[in-house]
Protein backbone atom coordinates (compact mmCIF):
# COMPACT_ATOMS: atom_id res chain seq x y z
CA UNK A 1 0.00 0.00 0.00
CA UNK A 2 2.84 2.40 0.86
CA UNK A 3 4.30 1.79 -2.58
CA UNK A 4 1.04 3.04 -4.11
CA UNK A 5 0.29 6.02 -1.87
CA UNK A 6 3.77 7.58 -1.62
CA UNK A 7 4.22 8.25 -5.38
CA UNK A 8 0.83 10.01 -5.57
CA UNK A 9 1.07 11.81 -2.23
CA UNK A 10 1.43 15.12 -4.06
CA UNK A 11 -2.09 14.63 -5.43
CA UNK A 12 -3.47 14.08 -1.92
CA UNK A 13 -1.72 17.24 -0.70
CA UNK A 14 -3.23 19.16 -3.61
CA UNK A 15 -6.77 17.94 -2.96
CA UNK A 16 -6.41 18.68 0.76
CA UNK A 17 -5.31 22.27 0.15
CA UNK A 18 -7.96 22.77 -2.51
CA UNK A 19 -10.76 21.46 -0.29
CA UNK A 20 -9.70 23.67 2.63
CA UNK A 21 -10.12 26.71 0.40
CA UNK A 22 -13.37 25.37 -1.07
CA UNK A 23 -14.79 24.47 2.34
CA UNK A 24 -14.19 27.99 3.61
CA UNK A 25 -15.63 29.68 0.51
CA UNK A 26 -18.73 27.47 0.43
CA UNK A 27 -20.00 28.69 3.80
CA UNK A 28 -18.59 32.20 3.57
CA UNK A 29 -20.65 33.31 0.59
CA UNK A 30 -24.00 32.61 2.23
CA UNK A 31 -22.90 34.26 5.49
CA UNK A 32 -21.75 37.43 3.75
CA UNK A 33 -24.92 37.71 1.65
CA UNK A 34 -27.03 37.33 4.78
CA UNK A 35 -24.99 40.07 6.46
CA UNK A 36 -25.68 42.31 3.43
CA UNK A 37 -29.40 41.86 4.07
CA UNK A 38 -30.07 39.86 0.91
CA UNK A 39 -33.26 37.79 1.04
CA UNK A 40 -33.07 34.04 1.54
CA UNK A 41 -34.64 33.53 -1.89
CA UNK A 42 -31.90 35.48 -3.64
CA UNK A 43 -29.22 33.78 -1.56
CA UNK A 44 -30.65 30.44 -2.69
CA UNK A 45 -30.39 31.44 -6.35
CA UNK A 46 -26.81 32.70 -5.91
CA UNK A 47 -25.76 29.47 -4.18
CA UNK A 48 -27.52 27.35 -6.80
CA UNK A 49 -25.26 29.01 -9.36
CA UNK A 50 -22.32 27.08 -7.90
CA UNK A 51 -23.93 23.75 -8.80
CA UNK A 52 -24.92 25.10 -12.21
CA UNK A 53 -21.21 25.63 -12.79
CA UNK A 54 -20.58 22.11 -11.53
CA UNK A 55 -23.06 20.59 -13.98
CA UNK A 56 -21.52 22.59 -16.85
CA UNK A 57 -18.12 21.22 -15.85
CA UNK A 58 -19.42 17.64 -15.93
CA UNK A 59 -20.35 18.01 -19.59
CA UNK A 60 -17.50 20.15 -20.97
CA UNK A 61 -14.32 20.24 -18.85
CA UNK A 62 -13.01 16.92 -20.15
CA UNK A 63 -12.40 18.39 -23.61
CA UNK A 64 -10.26 21.18 -22.18
CA UNK A 65 -8.20 18.80 -20.04
CA UNK A 66 -7.72 16.38 -22.94
CA UNK A 67 -6.47 19.14 -25.24
CA UNK A 68 -3.93 20.90 -22.99
CA UNK A 69 -3.03 18.31 -20.35
CA UNK A 70 -3.52 17.93 -16.61
CA UNK A 71 -0.90 20.30 -15.23
CA UNK A 72 -1.81 23.19 -17.52
CA UNK A 73 -5.52 22.58 -16.97
CA UNK A 74 -5.04 22.55 -13.21
CA UNK A 75 -3.26 25.91 -13.44
CA UNK A 76 -6.08 27.37 -15.55
CA UNK A 77 -8.91 26.22 -13.31
CA UNK A 78 -7.05 27.09 -10.10
CA UNK A 79 -6.53 30.60 -11.51
CA UNK A 80 -10.26 30.89 -12.27
CA UNK A 81 -11.21 29.71 -8.78
CA UNK A 82 -8.72 32.13 -7.22
CA UNK A 83 -10.13 34.98 -9.30
CA UNK A 84 -13.70 34.05 -8.34
CA UNK A 85 -12.79 33.95 -4.63
CA UNK A 86 -11.06 37.33 -4.67
CA UNK A 87 -13.69 38.95 -6.92
CA UNK A 88 -16.23 38.69 -4.09
CA UNK A 89 -14.30 41.45 -2.30
CA UNK A 90 -14.79 43.94 -5.15
CA UNK A 91 -18.58 44.26 -5.23
CA UNK A 92 -21.73 43.41 -3.30
CA UNK A 93 -23.81 42.96 -6.47
CA UNK A 94 -25.93 39.82 -6.18
CA UNK A 95 -25.79 39.27 -9.94
CA UNK A 96 -22.00 39.50 -9.91
CA UNK A 97 -21.78 37.06 -7.00
CA UNK A 98 -23.98 34.60 -8.90
CA UNK A 99 -21.50 34.80 -11.79
CA UNK A 100 -18.60 34.24 -9.39
CA UNK A 101 -20.40 31.18 -8.01
CA UNK A 102 -20.80 29.73 -11.51
CA UNK A 103 -17.07 30.21 -12.10
CA UNK A 104 -16.29 28.67 -8.69
CA UNK A 105 -18.45 25.61 -9.34
CA UNK A 106 -17.09 25.09 -12.84
CA UNK A 107 -13.46 25.39 -11.79
CA UNK A 108 -13.78 23.29 -8.61
CA UNK A 109 -15.45 20.35 -10.34
CA UNK A 110 -12.89 20.59 -13.14
CA UNK A 111 -10.04 20.52 -10.62
CA UNK A 112 -11.57 17.45 -8.97
CA UNK A 113 -11.80 15.81 -12.39
CA UNK A 114 -8.07 16.41 -12.94
CA UNK A 115 -6.93 15.07 -9.57
CA UNK A 116 -9.31 12.11 -9.47
CA UNK A 117 -8.40 10.96 -12.98
CA UNK A 118 -4.73 11.15 -12.01
CA UNK A 119 -5.20 9.14 -8.82
CA UNK A 120 -7.38 6.64 -10.66
CA UNK A 121 -4.75 5.90 -13.30
CA UNK A 122 -2.04 5.42 -10.69
CA UNK A 123 -4.15 3.00 -8.61
CA UNK A 124 -4.34 -0.70 -9.33
CA UNK A 125 -7.41 -2.89 -8.84
CA UNK A 126 -5.94 -4.53 -5.75
CA UNK A 127 -5.52 -1.26 -3.81
CA UNK A 128 -8.29 0.85 -5.37
CA UNK A 129 -10.64 0.49 -2.37
CA UNK A 130 -7.91 1.58 0.07
CA UNK A 131 -6.95 4.56 -2.07
CA UNK A 132 -10.61 5.59 -2.28
CA UNK A 133 -10.95 5.30 1.52
CA UNK A 134 -7.92 7.56 2.05
CA UNK A 135 -9.25 10.01 -0.53
CA UNK A 136 -12.63 10.17 1.26
CA UNK A 137 -11.00 10.79 4.66
CA UNK A 138 -8.73 13.51 3.23
CA UNK A 139 -11.73 15.13 1.53
CA UNK A 140 -13.89 15.31 4.67
CA UNK A 141 -11.07 16.40 6.98
CA UNK A 142 -10.00 19.16 4.57
CA UNK A 143 -13.57 20.44 4.14
CA UNK A 144 -13.96 20.44 7.94
CA UNK A 145 -10.70 22.38 8.33
CA UNK A 146 -12.00 24.95 5.86
CA UNK A 147 -15.15 25.39 7.94
CA UNK A 148 -13.11 25.92 11.10
CA UNK A 149 -11.30 28.83 9.45
CA UNK A 150 -14.49 30.85 9.87
CA UNK A 151 -13.11 31.31 13.40
CA UNK A 152 -10.52 33.74 12.03
CA UNK A 153 -11.48 37.33 12.79
CA UNK A 154 -12.37 39.36 9.70
CA UNK A 155 -13.26 42.91 10.68
CA UNK A 156 -12.62 44.22 7.16
CA UNK A 157 -14.89 41.65 5.53
CA UNK A 158 -12.49 40.36 2.88
CA UNK A 159 -9.75 38.54 4.78
CA UNK A 160 -11.47 35.14 4.63
CA UNK A 161 -11.93 35.39 0.87
CA UNK A 162 -8.20 36.07 0.57
CA UNK A 163 -7.37 33.07 2.77
CA UNK A 164 -9.63 30.86 0.66
CA UNK A 165 -7.87 32.04 -2.48
CA UNK A 166 -4.46 31.47 -0.87
CA UNK A 167 -5.20 27.79 -0.24
CA UNK A 168 -6.34 27.33 -3.84
CA UNK A 169 -3.14 28.95 -5.13
CA UNK A 170 -0.93 26.88 -2.81
CA UNK A 171 -2.57 23.69 -4.14
CA UNK A 172 -0.79 24.49 -7.41
CA UNK A 173 2.62 23.81 -5.86
CA UNK A 174 2.38 20.02 -5.39
CA UNK A 175 0.83 19.71 -8.87
CA UNK A 176 3.44 21.89 -10.56
CA UNK A 177 6.29 20.00 -8.87
CA UNK A 178 4.96 16.49 -9.32
CA UNK A 179 6.99 14.00 -11.32
CA UNK A 180 3.95 11.82 -12.00
CA UNK A 181 3.23 11.38 -15.70
CA UNK A 182 -0.05 12.84 -16.89
CA UNK A 183 -2.79 10.31 -17.67
CA UNK A 184 -4.57 10.08 -20.98
CA UNK A 185 -8.24 11.00 -20.78
CA UNK A 186 -10.69 8.75 -22.58
CA UNK A 187 -14.15 9.69 -23.75
CA UNK A 188 -16.79 9.45 -21.03
CA UNK A 189 -19.87 7.43 -21.98
CA UNK A 190 -22.79 7.95 -19.67
CA UNK A 191 -25.97 6.01 -19.07
CA UNK A 192 -29.13 8.10 -19.33
CA UNK A 193 -30.97 8.91 -16.12
CA UNK A 194 -34.36 7.62 -17.43
CA UNK A 195 -32.75 4.33 -18.47
CA UNK A 196 -31.20 3.83 -15.03
CA UNK A 197 -34.47 4.79 -13.32
CA UNK A 198 -36.15 2.01 -15.24
CA UNK A 199 -33.87 -0.59 -13.63
CA UNK A 200 -32.84 1.07 -10.34
CA UNK A 201 -35.66 3.33 -9.19
CA UNK A 202 -34.70 3.50 -5.51
CA UNK A 203 -31.09 4.29 -6.43
CA UNK A 204 -32.07 7.26 -8.62
CA UNK A 205 -34.54 8.65 -6.08
CA UNK A 206 -32.02 8.25 -3.25
CA UNK A 207 -29.29 10.01 -5.25
CA UNK A 208 -31.63 12.88 -6.10
CA UNK A 209 -32.73 13.20 -2.46
CA UNK A 210 -29.07 13.12 -1.39
CA UNK A 211 -28.33 15.99 -3.76
CA UNK A 212 -31.25 17.99 -2.38
CA UNK A 213 -30.18 17.46 1.23
CA UNK A 214 -26.39 17.79 0.89
CA UNK A 215 -26.54 20.62 -1.63
CA UNK A 216 -28.95 22.46 0.64
CA UNK A 217 -26.77 21.79 3.68
CA UNK A 218 -23.53 23.12 2.19
CA UNK A 219 -25.09 26.29 0.80
CA UNK A 220 -27.93 27.26 3.14
CA UNK A 221 -27.05 25.89 6.58
CA UNK A 222 -24.62 28.79 7.23
CA UNK A 223 -27.40 31.21 6.25
CA UNK A 224 -29.77 29.49 8.68
CA UNK A 225 -27.17 29.63 11.45
CA UNK A 226 -26.55 33.33 10.82
CA UNK A 227 -30.27 34.12 11.03
CA UNK A 228 -30.30 32.25 14.36
CA UNK A 229 -27.80 34.80 15.67
CA UNK A 230 -24.76 32.52 15.74
CA UNK A 231 -21.33 34.08 15.34
CA UNK A 232 -19.00 33.00 12.53
CA UNK A 233 -16.98 31.08 15.12
CA UNK A 234 -20.07 29.18 16.25
CA UNK A 235 -21.10 28.55 12.64
CA UNK A 236 -17.70 26.99 11.90
CA UNK A 237 -18.17 24.51 14.74
CA UNK A 238 -21.79 24.04 13.72
CA UNK A 239 -20.85 23.00 10.17
CA UNK A 240 -17.81 20.97 11.23
CA UNK A 241 -19.93 18.93 13.61
CA UNK A 242 -22.09 17.67 10.75
CA UNK A 243 -19.08 16.92 8.54
CA UNK A 244 -17.39 14.93 11.29
CA UNK A 245 -20.65 13.02 11.71
CA UNK A 246 -20.52 12.24 8.00
CA UNK A 247 -16.98 10.90 8.25
CA UNK A 248 -17.48 8.88 11.44
CA UNK A 249 -20.69 7.29 10.13
CA UNK A 250 -19.16 5.83 6.97
CA UNK A 251 -18.10 2.50 8.51
CA UNK A 252 -21.22 1.73 10.62
CA UNK A 253 -23.57 2.62 7.77
CA UNK A 254 -21.55 0.42 5.44
CA UNK A 255 -21.76 -2.40 7.98
CA UNK A 256 -25.56 -2.11 8.21
CA UNK A 257 -25.91 -1.74 4.46
CA UNK A 258 -23.91 -4.88 3.63
CA UNK A 259 -25.65 -7.06 6.21
CA UNK A 260 -29.25 -5.82 6.24
CA UNK A 261 -29.48 -4.48 2.70
CA UNK A 262 -29.64 -1.07 1.03
CA UNK A 263 -33.38 -0.69 1.48
CA UNK A 264 -33.05 -0.97 5.27
CA UNK A 265 -30.00 1.33 5.34
CA UNK A 266 -31.69 3.97 3.14
CA UNK A 267 -34.86 3.72 5.20
CA UNK A 268 -32.87 4.09 8.43
CA UNK A 269 -30.79 7.10 7.40
CA UNK A 270 -33.83 8.79 5.84
CA UNK A 271 -35.77 8.45 9.10
CA UNK A 272 -32.76 9.59 11.13
CA UNK A 273 -32.35 12.61 8.84
CA UNK A 274 -36.05 13.40 9.12
CA UNK A 275 -36.04 13.17 12.92
CA UNK A 276 -32.91 15.34 13.15
CA UNK A 277 -34.50 17.88 10.81
CA UNK A 278 -37.66 17.99 12.92
CA UNK A 279 -35.54 18.50 16.01
CA UNK A 280 -33.74 21.41 14.38
CA UNK A 281 -37.07 22.82 13.26
CA UNK A 282 -38.78 22.62 16.66
CA UNK A 283 -35.94 22.80 19.24
CA UNK A 284 -33.22 24.87 17.57
CA UNK A 285 -33.33 27.44 20.40
CA UNK A 286 -31.54 24.92 22.64
CA UNK A 287 -27.86 25.23 21.76
CA UNK A 288 -26.79 21.74 22.89
CA UNK A 289 -29.62 20.16 20.94
CA UNK A 290 -28.74 22.31 17.93
CA UNK A 291 -25.23 20.89 17.66
CA UNK A 292 -26.17 17.30 18.46
CA UNK A 293 -28.95 17.36 15.88
CA UNK A 294 -26.59 18.70 13.25
CA UNK A 295 -24.15 15.89 14.00
CA UNK A 296 -26.96 13.34 13.51
CA UNK A 297 -28.08 15.09 10.33
CA UNK A 298 -24.53 14.81 8.96
CA UNK A 299 -24.51 11.10 9.80
CA UNK A 300 -27.65 10.61 7.72
CA UNK A 301 -27.56 12.83 4.64
CA UNK A 302 -23.96 12.24 3.54
CA UNK A 303 -24.56 8.49 3.39
CA UNK A 304 -27.32 8.74 0.79
CA UNK A 305 -25.17 9.05 -2.33
CA UNK A 306 -22.91 6.03 -1.60
CA UNK A 307 -26.02 4.04 -0.60
CA UNK A 308 -27.64 4.91 -3.93
CA UNK A 309 -24.54 3.61 -5.71
CA UNK A 310 -24.65 0.35 -3.77
CA UNK A 311 -28.36 -0.11 -4.49
CA UNK A 312 -27.87 0.55 -8.21
CA UNK A 313 -25.03 -1.96 -8.35
CA UNK A 314 -27.33 -4.50 -6.67
CA UNK A 315 -30.17 -4.14 -9.14
CA UNK A 316 -28.44 -3.71 -12.50
CA UNK A 317 -27.13 -6.62 -14.55
CA UNK A 318 -23.56 -7.38 -15.53
CA UNK A 319 -23.98 -5.65 -18.90
CA UNK A 320 -24.04 -2.28 -17.15
CA UNK A 321 -20.71 -1.15 -15.70
CA UNK A 322 -20.22 0.55 -12.34
CA UNK A 323 -18.81 3.52 -14.27
CA UNK A 324 -22.05 4.05 -16.24
CA UNK A 325 -24.13 3.71 -13.09
CA UNK A 326 -21.97 6.13 -11.12
CA UNK A 327 -22.09 8.82 -13.78
CA UNK A 328 -25.86 8.69 -14.16
CA UNK A 329 -26.31 8.90 -10.40
CA UNK A 330 -23.78 11.74 -10.11
CA UNK A 331 -25.70 13.77 -12.67
CA UNK A 332 -28.94 13.12 -10.76
CA UNK A 333 -27.20 14.14 -7.54
CA UNK A 334 -25.92 17.32 -9.22
CA UNK A 335 -29.41 18.28 -10.41
CA UNK A 336 -30.73 17.85 -6.87
CA UNK A 337 -27.87 19.97 -5.50
CA UNK A 338 -28.68 22.72 -8.01
CA UNK A 339 -32.38 22.80 -7.15
CA UNK A 340 -31.98 22.61 -3.37
CA UNK A 341 -30.69 26.14 -2.58
CA UNK A 342 -33.47 27.69 -4.65
CA UNK A 343 -36.23 25.71 -2.93
CA UNK A 344 -34.73 26.22 0.54
CA UNK A 345 -34.29 29.95 -0.08
CA UNK A 346 -37.96 30.24 -1.01
CA UNK A 347 -38.97 28.16 2.02
CA UNK A 348 -36.90 30.30 4.38
CA UNK A 349 -38.30 33.47 2.86
CA UNK A 350 -41.91 32.35 3.33
CA UNK A 351 -41.73 30.25 6.54
CA UNK A 352 -38.77 31.79 8.33
CA UNK A 353 -35.37 30.25 8.97
CA UNK A 354 -37.02 26.99 10.09
CA UNK A 355 -38.17 26.53 6.50
CA UNK A 356 -34.82 24.91 5.73
CA UNK A 357 -35.46 22.03 8.09
CA UNK A 358 -39.13 21.73 7.19
CA UNK A 359 -37.81 21.16 3.66
CA UNK A 360 -35.18 18.62 4.71
CA UNK A 361 -37.67 16.78 6.95
CA UNK A 362 -40.15 16.56 4.08
CA UNK A 363 -37.50 15.20 1.67
CA UNK A 364 -36.19 12.70 4.24
CA UNK A 365 -39.58 11.28 5.19
CA UNK A 366 -40.70 11.19 1.54
CA UNK A 367 -37.60 9.13 0.75
CA UNK A 368 -38.33 6.81 3.68
CA UNK A 369 -41.88 6.24 2.45
CA UNK A 370 -40.63 5.58 -1.08
CA UNK A 371 -38.04 3.11 0.20
CA UNK A 372 -40.79 1.21 2.05
CA UNK A 373 -42.49 0.46 -1.27
CA UNK A 374 -39.39 -1.25 -2.72
CA UNK A 375 -38.24 -4.83 -2.25
CA UNK A 376 -35.03 -5.91 -0.55
CA UNK A 377 -32.35 -7.47 -2.74
CA UNK A 378 -31.24 -10.97 -1.61
CA UNK A 379 -27.72 -11.11 -0.16
CA UNK A 380 -26.38 -13.30 -2.98
CA UNK A 381 -27.44 -10.67 -5.56
CA UNK A 382 -25.95 -7.69 -3.72
CA UNK A 383 -22.74 -5.84 -4.38
CA UNK A 384 -20.95 -4.16 -1.44
CA UNK A 385 -21.05 -0.70 0.09
CA UNK A 386 -18.21 1.67 -0.88
CA UNK A 387 -17.67 5.02 0.83
CA UNK A 388 -17.60 8.02 -1.52
CA UNK A 389 -17.14 11.76 -0.87
CA UNK A 390 -20.17 13.98 -1.36
CA UNK A 391 -18.56 16.16 -4.04
CA UNK A 392 -16.74 14.53 -6.91
CA UNK A 393 -16.27 14.47 -10.66
CA UNK A 394 -17.51 11.95 -13.20
CA UNK A 395 -14.10 10.29 -13.23
CA UNK A 396 -14.55 9.09 -9.64
CA UNK A 397 -16.71 6.37 -11.14
CA UNK A 398 -13.54 4.67 -12.30
CA UNK A 399 -12.26 4.54 -8.72
CA UNK A 400 -15.13 2.27 -7.80
CA UNK A 401 -13.62 -1.11 -6.80
CA UNK A 402 -16.97 -2.79 -7.53
CA UNK A 403 -15.84 -2.99 -11.14
CA UNK A 404 -13.65 -5.87 -9.95
CA UNK A 405 -16.01 -8.81 -9.41
CA UNK A 406 -13.33 -10.81 -7.59
CA UNK A 407 -12.96 -8.01 -5.04
CA UNK A 408 -16.74 -7.89 -4.53
CA UNK A 409 -16.91 -11.64 -3.96
CA UNK A 410 -14.01 -11.49 -1.50
CA UNK A 411 -15.77 -8.80 0.53
CA UNK A 412 -19.01 -10.77 0.55
CA UNK A 413 -17.18 -13.86 1.73
CA UNK A 414 -15.72 -11.86 4.61
CA UNK A 415 -19.21 -10.67 5.56
CA UNK A 416 -20.55 -14.24 5.46
CA UNK A 417 -17.69 -15.44 7.68
CA UNK A 418 -18.42 -12.71 10.23
CA UNK A 419 -22.07 -13.71 10.38
CA UNK A 420 -21.13 -17.35 10.99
Amino acid sequence: MHATIFPISSLFFAIALLCVGYGLLMSLVGIRLQEFGVSSTLIGFVNASFYLGGVLSLVSALKIISSIGHIRSFSVFAAILTFASLAHTLTDSVLAWALFRILSGYSLYSLLLIIESWINEKSSNKDRSQVLSIYTVVFYLAITSGQLMLNIGDDLGFLLFIISAMFVVVSLIPIAMTKITEPKMSEIKSMSIPKLYGIAKLAIVTSFAGGLLVGGFFTMAPVYAKTMGLSNEAISVFMSTALLGALIAQWPIGWVSDRLGRKIAILAVAIIGGVASCGLWLLSHQVVFLYSSFFVLGVAIFALYPLSLARANDTTDENVSAVEINRALLMTYGIGSFIAPILIGIAMNTMGSEGMFIFSAAISFALALYALTKDRVPFEERSVYVSMPSTSSTILAEFDPRQDEEWVQEQKENISEEEV
